[in-house]
């Protein structure tokens, strides 16, 4: 059984099951122009690590340029990916004190990241600094903490104690609405590949 599920021929996802949160939380190795990153990385056995490094081989021509965090809690297996592959962290500005170490680099919203992935910076989330990452030309968007899918094909918040102000909190995601987007790339819960604009539309409905 492979440790990395093919979502196509150039994105993989991985997970750790959480106990505690009942979910997976997923980790994504990306190909796109000519560059490849790794986002928000749980940890992976050593046969697992050797899978993603055989993926790695199949796509020399993509070097891995950087583990993107989505935010500050994402930082997971980060410190060994950094390691395994030398290749910088990334956080957007507003989390990086919020790290047990500190990160190679800083991003802002907007900013055009590696493989063409622009910031969205959400505000009034749990950490100051969640940010989604907006893949256009493959309508494919990476969500951290700001939306989770512990049931499969819905999305939800948080508990409400995580935020200052759950309603803000929520408010603050029709940012999301104006990203062109098929596939809902989620840090907890189940990856939506297909119609996740409309279910998005549906969690603002709700």
């Amino acid at each position: 059984m492979p440790y990395l599920q093919e979502l196509n021929p150039n994105l993989f996802r991985w997970s750790e099951f959480s106990d505690e949160k009942q979910l997976n939380f997923n980790g994504y190795y990306l190909v796109n122009r000519e560059e490849s990153v790794i986002i928000d990385p749980p940890d992976l056995s050593n046969d697992g690590m050797s899978e993603l490094k055989k993926r790695i081989a199949d796509h020399a021509r993509s070097p891995l340029k950087a583990v993107l965090l989505t935010n500050a809690h994402h930082d997971r297996a980060s410190l060994n990916f950094k390691e395994t592959f030398h290749i910088p962290i990334y956080i957007h500005e507003n989390d990086k004190d919020l790290l047990d170490f500190t990160p190679d680099h800083t991003f802002k919203d907007g900013e055009i990241l590696f493989c063409g992935l622009k910031v969205i910076h959400l505000k009034e989330q749990k950490s100051p600094g969640e940010s989604a990452f907006l893949l256009e030309d493959q309508k494919k968007l990476f969500v951290g903490d700001a939306l989770i899918g512990k049931r499969p094909g819905k999305l939800n918040l948080l508990p409400p104690e995580k935020y200052k102000d759950i309603h803000k909190a929520k408010e603050a995601l029709k940012v999301l609405k104006s990203c062109n987007f098929d596939d809902l790339l989620l840090g907890d819960g189940e990856p939506i590949q297909g119609g996740a604009k409309k279910l998005l539309e549906a969690f603002f409905n709700d």
